[in-house]
């Protein structure tokens, strides 16, 4: 997979549908989701949760939707990884994916 590009202080949208074996949207009901982002030393430089409220999700639509806010993002650019976790009412937790975060200079800043 393609490196995620964002810009050092923008704001991060992204969404995600998660669907089972036979492309049905998974039932997200009573579930959590987390992501972070971690820098080469695993250092966690970002968070979003379902409790912070960065992660919402569309439970029917089995779809987690991200917004990262530019007070966030505002990490020296270079390479991170990140991954997007779901924990489910059964305690079942999933991985649904773990790429890099490429967070590149911005030149419109104070």
């Amino acid at each position: 997979m393609a490196a995620i590009k964002i810009y050092r202080g923008d704001t991060w949208q992204r969404a995600w549908i998660i669907k089972d074996g036979a492309g049905n949207p998974v039932d997200l009901t009573g579930a959590a989701a987390r992501l972070h982002v971690r820098d080469a030393d695993g250092v966690k430089v970002m968070e979003a949760s379902t409790a912070d409220g960065r992660l919402t999700l569309q439970s029917a639509a089995g779809r987690i939707d991200l917004v990262m806010p530019a007070s966030a993002t505002a990490v020296a650019p270079a390479s991170y990884r990140f991954d997007i976790e779901v924990t489910y009412p059964s305690g079942v937790r999933i991985t649904y994916e773990q790429a890099t975060l490429l967070v590149m200079e911005d030149m419109s800043r104070d």
